[in-house]
């Protein structure tokens, strides 16, 4: 395999971790913070913050600045990978 097919398959496998496919899930509907991350998917704050690190990371999602709050959206020119991914993972 050659260097773009390896990085591709490195990709997949750090996004299709159960908890990222949830954050990702979430922000495909709705652009939203940690806290209502929290409360949304049931998970500790601490574990949300170190999934969304590595789907920055992987430059999936990114941050705007909402007063105190850091909103996370999806990046617009991943989201049809990500609504692809879902369906795939979905159906």
């Amino acid at each position: 395999m050659n260097v773009s097919t390896n990085k591709k398959i490195e990709t997949l496998r750090k996004l299709l971790v159960l908890n990222r496919i949830k954050i990702l899930t979430l922000l495909s509907q709705k652009d939203t913070c940690v806290c209502q991350m929290v409360k949304k998917l049931n998970l500790k704050h601490s574990l949300i913050s170190h999934h969304l690190k590595t789907l920055l990371d992987l430059k999936y999602v990114k941050t705007i600045r909402n007063g105190q709050h850091i909103i996370y959206k999806l990046i617009e020119s991943k989201r049809d990978i990500v609504l692809e991914l879902l369906t795939i993972i979905n159906n």
